[in-house]
């Protein structure tokens, strides 16, 4: 699933920056690292973002607006129940809802976001807390795998 995220564009593309900071513009504009725009000063405003070259060619104080950025963490949340243990000729829908999660993983770890999830089940569940790493997906999609196998060793009959 890691090479066919190349195939469907499920997030916007993003603009390389430092592998630090956030991908994804806030919706507030205040103190950022992206300029914006400039804008008559208003009451309130932070005098430190007064842009003086602006203020002086047209008599009228501006200041200067950023984008913030923000981190987007991801959170996957998987069913891995007998609910889930039928399916078509192809697969089973356990099956393809784990496919899907490792699409959408791989999707936002080529993003730079962090990734966490949550996989349940009818008995138990297990939760990976959000990183920023490809061992934080691998775990989640361990955890999936476990989940999905045990499904099948419950239907298989003892003897």
């Amino acid at each position: 699933m890691r090479h066919r995220v190349r195939e469907v564009q499920l997030f916007s593309t993003p603009s390389r920056r430092s592998p630090l900071i956030g991908l994804h513009h806030s919706k507030l504009r205040g103190r950022g690292v992206d300029f914006d725009q400039v804008r008559v000063y208003q009451a309130g405003d932070d005098v430190r973002t007064i842009d003086w070259r602006v203020t002086a060619r047209t008599q009228e104080p501006h200041t200067k607006l950023f984008h913030e950025e923000r981190e987007r963490p991801v959170f996957i949340l998987v069913e891995q129940s007998r609910r889930l243990f039928f399916g078509s000729a192809l697969q089973f829908k356990s099956v393809l809802a784990a496919r899907a999660a490792a699409l959408i993983g791989w999707a936002a770890l080529g993003h730079n976001d962090r990734i966490g999830g949550l996989v349940f089940g009818d008995h138990e569940h297990h939760e990976v807390r959000p990183r920023r790493s490809k061992q934080s997906l691998l775990q989640l999609l361990n955890r999936l795998v476990r989940a999905n196998q045990a499904l099948h060793s419950e239907a298989q009959p003892n003897r």
